[in-house]
């Protein structure tokens, strides 16, 4: 018998939408750790809207009647050649269950990560995922202002 939990994936609920905003304010804390928004009222109100799109999936993953995590997919199209192709925009997995294969259950596309977080690239190579873009920022105020 195996001491990992067990789990099994299902779409997201209404049910999940607290847990999931939950996991949301974490994946920020990470990825914006500078400012990150952490308002679960806030995440709510995205995620129902992300329940309404036809063109978006939200799995969670749970293992004792608990949600242990996530995964958001959109459908998208290249503009110039109108193929059609997933796009993760969130996955989180509670620290309980990380190793254990639920990422592996939810990841079937790549998702845009920031440049800096270095345990998301390490999962998403794990997987067979490379990089394919870079995106450059640059703060505004007084130190982005200046010349040339």
């Amino acid at each position: 018998m195996s001491d990992k939990p067990t789990f099994h994936l299902r779409p997201l609920e209404e049910r999940d939408l607290g847990a999931v905003a939950v996991f949301e304010g974490e994946i920020a804390k990470i990825s914006f750790p500078d400012d990150p928004i952490t308002d679960t009222n806030f995440y709510i109100k995205k995620l129902k809207q992300l329940m309404a799109n036809k063109d978006a999936a939200a799995f969670v993953a749970e293992s004792g009647g608990e949600v242990v995590g996530w995964a958001n997919v959109s459908q998208r199209q290249n503009f110039i050649t109108k193929e059609k192709y997933a796009d993760f925009h969130s996955i989180y997995v509670a620290p309980s269950q990380r190793g254990g294969g639920v990422v592996a259950a939810l990841v079937e596309a790549v998702f845009d990560t920031r440049a800096d977080n270095e345990r998301m690239k390490s999962v998403l190579a794990r997987v067979g995922f490379v990089p394919t873009q870079i995106y450059y920022e640059k703060a505004f105020g007084e130190e982005g202002k200046g010349g040339e």
